[in-house]
């Protein structure tokens, strides 16, 4: 949607939801995601819990301690994100190995372009 220059205007065109009428009448209602914005967050995400990893991933294995448990978590949890941002339902193994190449790219802080 072409913006309008006014900010509150705008502003309510920013979220879009999906209203479905349920054979009873009963409305439900969600809000849709907008791609772009996931991949940004996703993004975000990602390099940030990769850098509080690497902040705690220092010692032998037996300093492993909570903070270096939950940083994994974070971890893994902002990978799945991107994942699921990244790939959606195509799971196959060349998506997969595409997107373990462009997540290596965006942990060592270099520039990606999105095709929008």
């Amino acid at each position: 949607m072409e913006k309008t220059g006014n900010e509150t205007v705008d502003s309510m065109f920013d979220e879009i939801t999906e209203t479905k009428i349920a054979p009873d009448g009963t409305l439900e209602t969600r809000l849709v995601e907008d791609p772009e914005q996931e991949m940004g967050l996703a993004v975000a995400e990602m390099r940030q819990s990769w850098k509080e990893f690497c902040d705690v991933n220092k010692g032998t294995i037996a300093a492993y301690s909570y903070e270096w448990w939950k940083a994994l978590m974070w971890l893994s949890c902002a990978e799945n994100r991107l994942k699921e941002a990244f790939c959606g339902r195509h799971r196959d193994p060349a998506s997969i190995k595409q997107f373990h190449r462009w997540r290596m790219t965006i942990i060592h802080n270099r520039p990606y372009r999105s095709n929008s």
